[in-house]
């Protein structure tokens, strides 16, 4: 399998320098919360996870600027979609980064340089990001390949040269590749006193030694990777329709009940447009100047449809919220659309007639058996350390 990897450093440096090109030039520093979330490469000694604190001290001289999601998750969805336009197949990685199989695609194109060439301009024409890629026999060999080349510039792995290729790599390129072998932060520190400084160093011990030192799954992963052995699958994004409503104010505010007032639109708008159908997720966003000031991800225990319950949810949620600004948008999306039933339906309604004949049936029963057959579980000590003696089974009264 050839597998190509697009990646964009620093992308939401990137992002924000696109924004405002003032910041072009100037070394940056995006923060989330106290945190660093992305830093200008200039910036080396910035890493993400460094406290805002931290970071200031180290550079001084920086710009730092909150981080808005909203804008990043919209130019990496114009990257995904951008790559799909070349690649059938296309797996997200982390923001600004994703795989793609390439497998059979080489016939179309001069070689592998131009087939990398044609997924950066792409991604540049979808984005005006330039991206770095990578083209490889496995996934974590093409991001190694991808990470090695400057943007715009793409790292050719020729078949069966993996190991070859990763053995002068450092041993940070693991740690720094955002998906499911994402390794222990503390692994470098403790490669590094055993001296372990290249992949090729890895590579050349003995698999059950590295299993010893830092266990089966972690040190047999290591192993694998560094001598060029990756067999995890493709998985490519599948589309998931969304459901997407707003509500904007003529002007900022704070106020609950102005909120709450908003959902109750939003969500009656959804309702309709869901038409029977149920939703899984509900991502919940309030926004100032398109800035994202506050959101929130709901997963339903069980589908929802209706605008009662997704409405009870919102004023749930809104009704405990203290938000550090005005804000002047409401938004709602759904997601995880399908056809299941929100919840399944009562054997029987509550009506009176209903009740009346339960009644006889019952009574029937027990004329027949000449003892009580049909009982109801009645609650006695819900939180008592025996299960048995939580509720006990009572005759139905009819």
């Amino acid at each position: 399998m050839r597998t190509a990897c697009v990646h964009i450093p620093a992308f939401a440096v990137a992002v924000e320098r696109r924004a405002n090109p003032m910041l072009v030039g100037q070394p940056l520093v995006v923060l989330e919360r106290s945190a660093v979330f992305d830093a200008a490469p200039e910036l080396p000694e910035v890493r993400p996870g460094l406290g805002a604190r931290k970071a200031k001290a180290l550079a001084p001289h920086a710009v730092f600027l909150e981080a808005d999601h909203a804008r990043y998750r919209a130019a990496s969805d114009a990257l995904l979609d951008a790559l799909e336009r070349v690649a059938p197949l296309v797996e997200p990685l982390a923001l600004g980064a994703a795989y793609a199989d390439v497998a059979g695609l080489q016939g179309h194109y001069a070689d592998e340089f131009a087939l990398a060439g044609a997924l950066t301009e792409a991604v540049r024409a979808a984005t005006g990001l330039l991206p770095a890629a990578g083209i490889a026999g496995s996934k974590f060999a093409a991001w190694v390949a991808a990470s090695s080349v400057d943007p715009g510039e793409a790292g050719i792995v020729p078949p069966g040269r993996e190991r070859e290729f990763l053995r002068d790599k450092g041993i940070e390129l693991v740690l720094l590749r955002s998906d499911q072998d994402r390794l222990f932060p503390e692994l470098i520190d403790r490669l590094d006193l055993l001296a372990l400084r290249t992949l090729g160093e890895i590579a050349a011990l003995p698999r059950p030694a590295l299993e010893a030192q830092f266990g089966k799954t972690v040190g047999g992963r290591l192993w694998e990777l560094a001598s060029g052995i990756d067999c995890e699958p493709l998985r490519p994004r599948r589309p998931d329709e969304l459901l997407a409503e707003r509500v904007s104010f003529d002007a900022p505010v704070v106020a609950t009940e102005a909120l709450v007032a908003a959902s109750k639109q939003i969500v009656g708008r959804l309702a309709r447009r869901l038409d029977g159908r149920s939703a899984r997720r509900m991502h919940l966003q309030l926004l100032a100047d398109e800035r994202i000031v506050w959101e929130r991800l709901e997963t339903f225990r069980e589908p929802a449809g209706d605008e009662r319950r997704m409405l009870l949810l919102l004023k749930t949620r809104l009704s405990l919220l203290e938000l550090p600004q005005a804000v002047d948008t409401v938004a709602v999306t759904l997601s995880g659309i399908g056809n299941e039933l929100a919840k399944q339906a009562r054997l029987f309604t509550d009506t009176q007639q209903n009740l009346n004949q339960i009644g006889e049936a019952i009574r029937q029963l027990r004329a027949r058996y000449g003892r009580d057959v049909v009982g109801r579980v009645m609650e006695v000590d819900p939180w008592s350390r025996h299960p048995e003696e939580r509720s006990v089974l009572v005759p139905y009264d009819a």
